[in-house]
């Protein structure tokens, strides 16, 4: 396009040439930047206006300086470009409270190129954005969340679109920002409503990885004749490379995105022997054991109750003795998220057995606990409102058993602890035959 500036600028384009550009100028604030540039700060334009020996020659009515008559239709489209280019040079004329295309929401150890520490609420303009080390997420004012994992480099170009130069990232896209766009130099993924990975390497190989819902996949090399559109759904993950033009299928590996994808889901620290498990189709609750580890399961976010439900635990302390008595109300309204941490050995324990793995370990979360469900009773039911959607909660015996009256106070027989914040839970779990789960609920307001 830059040669059909050029040809703008020289007056030698014809009416639909010139409603082609404004049309490429419309789409795309970067487009509109790069006109802006080459149009409105053109040296030779200022001369024209600033020149008293030049200005005459604007009456002449030779053909080299007549202005051009274009259709109705330009005209229209450049008045709209007339508008976009002024807000992009000389924004405060147009917008004095313009909103920042995104804003720092959480930061662990997470600094800035400068080698600065992110501060929380901090804007975010347009331009280039750098992780040096630790993780960060960026909530853009489109209701976009995008967690990076430094070292990395990007730009962010508005508030639905960024470029992923190197690095890893998770996006988490509500319904009102889809459409979103991460660009690398290999690939161009919108966004169809969904969450998914991103992970682009020194050579600027692209892998994407889709979580839940879909995207659609774009090689930056579309002109060639094998390359082609591909839309890729949960669990699939597919690769972009600047060898080839083509986009190829991988297998569905999210390991890299284990440390990004828990602070955009809410968890802001795992600490001990835990794993927050990034979703799909395999890593749901009932479908994934681990002798070694507690699981974390982002289960269900959004949800506003149209009824109130019972859960076992709902203030700050230290708790062996779960009383199954005792129900505590959550109010209908509000809205909350939930979550499963589990400790499900692989394979099939004997009840009674002597080896059972003890597992201590403690997750920290970014919104306020408003109670805890540790009973199967309560678990079951609350499946339906809070469960995973892909999740296979079978009816056996889950949740967290209560110990013996015979057991001394220090038998290691699970242990749940609330800190007074409401916000980290400590763990001491020992799975036998049971399934050992507990289900967390936060409110996603507070």
């Amino acid at each position: 396009m830059t040669r059909l500036i050029d040809r703008y600028l020289d007056n030698d384009l014809g009416d639909d040439e010139v409603a082609v550009l404004f049309e490429w100028v419309a789409a795309d604030a970067a487009n509109a930047d790069l006109f802006a540039r080459q149009t409105l700060l053109d040296q030779h334009t200022r001369e024209l206006l600033e020149d008293d020996s030049i200005r005459p020659r604007l009456n002449d009515n030779s053909d080299q300086v007549r202005p051009r008559r274009i259709s109705w239709r330009a005209l229209t489209v450049l008045a709209l470009i007339v508008v976009v280019v002024g807000k992009l040079v000389v924004p405060s004329l147009f917008d004095s409270d313009r909103q920042a295309p995104a804003i720092i929401a959480q930061s662990v150890g997470a600094y800035g190129g400068d080698g600065e520490a992110f501060r929380l609420g901090e804007e975010l303009e347009q331009g280039s954005f750098k992780v040096s080390r630790g993780l960060v997420r960026v909530d853009f004012s489109s209701g976009a969340q995008v967690a990076v994992e430094g070292p990395a480099s990007l730009e962010i170009r508005d508030d639905m679109h960024i470029v992923v130069k190197r690095g890893v990232v998770t996006a988490v896209i509500p319904e009102p920002a889809i459409g979103f766009v991460i660009e690398t130099s290999a690939a161009r993924v919108v966004d169809l409503g969904t969450a998914f990975g991103v992970s682009v390497d020194a050579t600027g190989q692209t892998d994407v990885c889709v979580f839940d819902g879909e995207v659609e996949v774009n090689h930056q090399e579309m002109k060639l004749a094998d390359s082609s559109p591909r839309r890729v759904t949960q669990g699939q993950a597919v690769r972009a490379t600047h060898a080839s033009s083509k986009i190829d299928a991988v297998a569905f590996e999210t390991a890299r995105f284990e440390n990004t994808w828990p602070i955009n889901s809410g968890v802001l620290q795992a600490t001990g022997l835990m794993k927050f498990v990034a979703p799909g189709p395999e890593f749901v609750p009932g479908r994934y054991e681990d002798s070694e580890r507690i699981l974390v399961f982002l289960e269900r976010s959004g949800v506003v109750p149209t009824a109130d439900f019972a859960v076992d635990l709902v203030d700050p302390g230290q708790y062996q003795r779960i009383h199954r008595s005792k129900q505590h109300p959550v109010r209908a309204g509000g809205r909350i998220r939930s979550y499963l941490l589990q400790l499900d050995p692989v394979g099939q324990l004997e009840r009674g057995a002597t080896d059972k793995p003890r597992v201590i370990s403690q997750v920290t979360f970014d919104r306020t606990i408003i109670g805890l469900i540790a009973s199967s009773k309560n678990l079951d039911a609350t499946d339906e409102l809070l469960g995973h959607p892909h999740g296979d909660y079978v009816k056996t015996r889950r949740g967290i058993e209560p110990p013996r009256p015979s057991d001394p106070p220090d038998s290691g027989r699970d242990v749940v602890v609330l800190s007074a914040d409401r916000r980290t839970l400590s763990l001491d779990l020992s799975a036998g035959s049971a399934v050992d789960q507990i289900r967390v609920v936060v409110d996603e307001l507070n």
